[in-house]
């Protein structure tokens, strides 16, 4: 079958992540003053993590399955290595900060420091040192593209439709027994990965079958019935659903269709607003930083909360930043300046680290020749 090749920087896909983490950090700040209605009408959680899980899919080229071992390297050494070394930083942060403002939601610092925590438990749970529970996903998403390939390189003859209905069934599956009484922990990892595949392949479905029939004409149209579908789906249930532990409140089958509407919603939006908008170098950056403000964004908001509370007269608002993780001061303005800094200041930390790395490359490499 034939495949578009990815040739140049897709400007739609850079705008996508760009919404998706821009969604994961505003749901990890409801309620927000004024916006309420985004989360009842379209609930962030039915579909952020899935945008990612796309994207993957999209840009999955051909070649990276055929040599099985380099493609296991290349995403140990891209996302596996990233997140155990930021995971042991951050066992260092939040034992610092134990010091000096201990809290009933960090671990207490006697059971930071062992091989589980540091080096198992970020491809379990991912919630082992709370502020930077976000990197879930990153442990997650490793495992589930090893899988992925390793799928492609044993069933090269299997058509792309195939495998989306194959995994769309693993999906379907392990969903089901998510909702069993006897769900335990362990299938939790096996679980994710079942999901994670549909939406991977999915994405990668629809570079071959969909993208090259979307069109200036019809694009409104289409998002005009995925909208209409969506809120029809929607009937009668809360979705708040949390993947992490595969909670859906129940649900079987809608966590699947809300999932790949959220996904086409945004990718068809994302198309129509390159279309409309000149590129800038700020998408490429923010599209590009996705991994830093997923990894730092709630430490930005804890030092913004302790500032806050720091310099405030109200004694209740320190009760509740030491009891409640979600904790945040009331007020428009701060929410504002809160979402601009957890976006802003990863994004600023990757630019400065990619300049560092891009100095000391040449360096390194011409004292290895």
């Amino acid at each position: 079958m034939y495949m578009p090749p990815i040739t140049e920087r897709n400007r739609s896909i850079d705008i996508l992540r760009n919404i998706a983490i821009t969604l994961v950090v505003l749901g990890h700040m409801f309620p927000i003053p004024g916006i309420m209605w985004l989360q009842h009408y379209f609930p962030i959680y039915s579909y952020h993590m899935a945008l990612f899980l796309f994207v993957s899919g999209y840009l999955f080229k051909d070649m990276e399955w055929q040599d099985y071992g380099a493609f296991v390297w290349r995403k140990t050494y891209t996302l596996a290595i990233p997140l155990i070394a930021w995971n042991v930083v951050y066992a260092g942060i939040v034992s610092l900060i134990n010091l000096r403002h201990p809290t009933n939601y960090f671990p207490a610092t006697e059971s930071i420091w062992n091989i589980h925590n540091l080096f198992v438990e970020p491809f379990i749970g991912g919630h082992q040192y709370i502020l930077n529970l976000s990197t879930w996903f990153v442990g997650m998403l490793y495992l589930a593209l090893l899988t992925y390939g390793l799928f492609h390189l044993i069933s090269k003859k299997i058509p792309e439709w195939l495998l989306l209905l194959i995994f769309a069934i693993m999906a379907f599956t392990a969903i089901y027994s998510a909702t069993l009484p006897t769900n335990i922990r362990i299938l939790l990892v096996p679980q994710r990965i079942a999901y994670a595949l549909f939406f991977i392949q999915f994405g990668r479905g629809f570079r071959i079958y969909i993208e090259h029939m979307i069109t200036a004409k019809n694009i409104g149209w289409i998002l005009l019935i995925i909208l209409i579908a969506r809120f029809g789906i929607m009937i009668g249930g809360d979705h708040a659903y949390v993947l992490v532990w595969m909670r859906f409140d129940g649900d079987m089958l809608r966590p699947l269709l809300l999932g790949m509407l959220g996904c086409l919603f945004w990718m068809l939006l994302s198309i129509q607003i390159a279309h409309l908008i000149k590129p800038n170098k700020l998408e490429i950056l923010m599209g590009t930083s996705t991994w830093s403000i997923m990894t730092h964004h709630l430490l930005v908001r804890f030092m913004i909360c302790w500032i806050v509370v720091h310099f405030s007269n109200d004694l209740s608002l320190r009760e509740k930043f030491v009891t409640d993780l979600w904790f945040f001061p009331p007020g428009v303005s701060i929410y504002i300046m809160a979402i601009v800094l957890e976006i802003g200041l990863p994004i600023l930390w990757q630019f400065i680290f990619d300049k560092f790395k891009k100095r000391i490359q040449p360096t390194y490499i011409c004292n290895k020749l």
